[in-house]
């Protein structure tokens, strides 16, 4: 006898799209429609699994993570005070660079560090170090200076003093590039193609940063096909046609509370009245449609071919926007993230994955605290650079490096 339950007809049974008619468009619309319900389904799945597990990420992991940040971040402010010191061997100011560096990358993609101004470190990282330059390496970094600008902003001062400002003083240096982008967004302005609003100036400091489009499906070419303002065009089409309209007053006279004798429902049917206004106001086609396919049982009579020539493409839009959306939420997003690390297979599981991650926050404050009682003069600075320098060695040979390859 199997001990495996033959699965019912029932249990097999898939949901089906909407049947063929004799009307390709409106084929398409159920398709299209049909798409777009599954979609929604899939993110609202998505959302109702993840919430439980965010909400007490929120609650539990995020204060510490935030906590973790802001020891980071005055670990990097006092290590970068020790970089206009002179008295530090080759190693020791690499070493120093590095932690910087390290600490630095770790704020800079985390997004628990709030308003802390990572920029405001960094110029005086540049500073420090511009103070310890002999002429030659001046002179190199003005050559690196104008190529950055160059590629940057299009120009560059042909001044060598004013490039040597530049080096010595980053403040010079953010408000030249600062005053460029008001100059390129004035003259987009005036050639009626202005640019985004609210561009940040960011600056290289030789820190790695993150390609948020790296394989990104959406990033590129996602929506040549269905420009905003084509698509704009489409809509203010659809809301003149008369059919729409007749649709429009047939919802209404359906949904009008005045007509409803029960109290609750007549409520329900206020506030559906209320979004139907504001659909209609705002031109919110697919808000229309779907209050159409819930209380209006004869909407698709109402859809015209012409409508339909309009409203097919707004849907495959949607359905781009929607799919987008998820992949946001699902690959990229805070959301995602959190559900990846902490959302498992079972509840010991996601207990255990709480508990190891609260315990390595928890570990490393402790380690960040102790830092900063600990470093505050290049006396108890300086075996904390040679502990550093050890591990990383202990890493390299640790990593299984062949020292016989280098003469093979």
């Amino acid at each position: 006898m199997s001990l495996i339950k033959p699965r019912s007809n029932k249990s097999s049974r898939r949901a089906s799209p909407p049947r063929a008619s004799a009307n390709p468009a409106l084929d398409l619309f159920h398709r299209h429609w049909h798409a777009i319900e599954k979609q929604q389904a899939k993110m609202d799945k998505f959302t109702s699994d993840g919430r439980a597990i965010y909400d007490r990420f929120c609650h539990e992991i995020e204060p510490l993570e935030r906590q973790q940040c802001a020891l980071i971040y005055q670990l990097c402010q006092r290590l970068t005070t020790f970089t206009a010191r002179k008295s530090f061997t080759q190693w020791q100011r690499e070493t120093l660079h590095d932690w910087i560096h390290e600490l630095f990358s770790y704020l800079e993609s985390n997004p628990f560090r709030g308003e802390l101004d990572l920029e405001a470190i960094a110029i005086d990282l540049q500073a420090n170090s511009s103070a310890l330059m002999d002429e030659e390496m001046i002179e190199q970094q003005c050559d690196l200076m104008y190529a950055m600008l160059m590629e940057a902003c299009g120009h560059a001062p042909d001044d060598r003093e004013q490039l040597r400002a530049f080096v010595r003083d980053p403040h010079q240096l953010r408000d030249y590039m600062l005053n460029a982008r008001a100059q390129a967004h004035s003259a987009d302005q005036d050639d009626g193609d202005a640019g985004e609003e609210g561009d940040d100036v960011s600056f290289d400091w030789d820190l790695e940063g993150i390609d948020e489009d790296e394989g990104n499906p959406f990033a590129d070419h996602a929506f040549e096909d269905d420009e905003p303002e084509h698509a704009a065009g489409q809509v203010d089409a659809l809301f003149d046609k008369s059919s729409l309209k007749q649709l429009y007053r047939k919802l209404a006279m359906a949904l009008h509370p005045d007509r409803e004798p029960d109290p609750v429902k007549r409520e329900e049917k206020n506030q559906l009245m209320g979004q139907l206004s504001h659909a209609w106001e705002h031109q919110e086609m697919f808000t229309l449609l779907q209050l159409a396919h819930t209380h209006l049982p004869e909407s698709e009579s109402l859809l015209s071919a012409d409508n339909l020539a309009y409203i097919n493409p707004l849907l495959k839009r949607r359905l781009r926007d929607l799919e987008r959306q998820y992949y946001l939420e699902t690959e990229q997003g805070l959301l995602a993230v959190v559900l990846r690390r902490f959302k498992q297979r079972s509840k010991k599981k996601t207990e255990a994955a709480f508990a190891e991650h609260r315990a390595y926050l928890e570990q490393d404050i402790d380690d960040l605290q102790q830092h900063l009682a600990e470093i505050r003069s290049l006396q108890t600075l300086k075996p904390y650079l040679s502990a550093r320098l050890n591990a990383q060695q202990d890493a390299f040979w640790d990593d299984g490096f062949d020292l016989d390859s280098l003469f093979r």
